[in-house]
């Protein structure tokens, strides 16, 4: 790990959310964009991970709140 990594809760969050094709995917974008952003590749990686598990979690918990509502 690199001085210019951040060590955390967050940074490990976003980047345990990228697995599987979400996760190349994010790798493989992450790149381009911090070499034309003020961002670290790091950082960039922990957004579009933080990204994909609030889509995920927004996923489980609609049909739920739908459920509650509709009772």
């Amino acid at each position: 790990m690199s001085k210019q990594e951040a060590t955390g809760v967050v940074p490990a969050l976003g980047e345990s959310a990228l697995t599987g094709w979400q996760g190349a995917v994010g790798k493989a974008v992450a790149g381009p964009v911090s070499r034309r952003t003020r961002w670290t590749e790091e950082q960039i990686r922990t957004a579009i991970g933080l990204l994909i598990l609030a889509y995920a979690v927004y996923r489980v918990l609609r049909p739920s709140i739908r459920a509650i509502r509709a009772a």
